[in-house]
């Protein structure tokens, strides 16, 4: 039998991947996560296919309070309920100040070693109340814009409200537009 343990003179036997290897698998990884982050940002700031979300001004001077009516109503009816909107309930610029302040107390009793519940319940109460506000202010806006348009303009509102939110609806016609 010969003995197969190793002495102390002789070196042992280097195994693994040659550093330039692995150097290669770090540049290909490395490759491979920029395209992927190339085609995920296209993706994500197009849509699938290229579509895109619409104009990006559009996008941005949607008030949130008007809902998905915002996006849908047809100008000059968008326009008309955004100025209403502005005229009763003021920006979200004109409000920032106050909401970061209220914001900037309640980090501030969060980390506060005795907690002052009362006082985090009140500012909590003011920005739900804030938002409360404009939302009910958003939808009278809206309604009132709704109220003056036609059936045919009221029928095309409907139409692209089913189309945007086709999924929501039960595969209506958002899914039959990808065949």
């Amino acid at each position: 039998m010969t003995d197969h343990t190793q002495t102390p003179d002789q070196p042992t036997p280097r195994s693994g991947t040659p550093k330039w290897v692995k150097v290669l698998l770090a540049a290909s990884l490395a490759l491979n996560l920029m395209v992927l982050g190339l085609v995920c940002g296209t993706w994500f700031s197009e849509g699938p296919l290229g579509r895109s979300h619409g104009p990006r001004e559009v996008r941005e001077r949607v008030d949130p309070a008007m809902g998905p009516f915002g996006r849908v109503l047809p100008e000059p009816y968008r326009e008309r309920a955004q100025d209403s909107l502005r005229d009763r309930a003021g920006t979200f610029g004109d409000n920032r100040a106050v909401l970061a302040a209220q914001l900037t107390e309640m980090i501030s009793l969060l980390r506060s070693d005795d907690f002052d519940e009362a006082s985090f319940r009140a500012l909590m109460e003011a920005q739900s109340a804030f938002f409360t506000n404009r939302s009910d202010v958003g939808r009278e806006v809206v309604i009132e814009q709704i109220t003056t348009m036609s059936l045919e303009e009221r029928e095309t509102l409907a139409g692209k409200l089913e189309k945007g939110f086709g999924r929501v609806l039960g595969g209506g016609p958002r899914d039959q537009d990808r065949d």
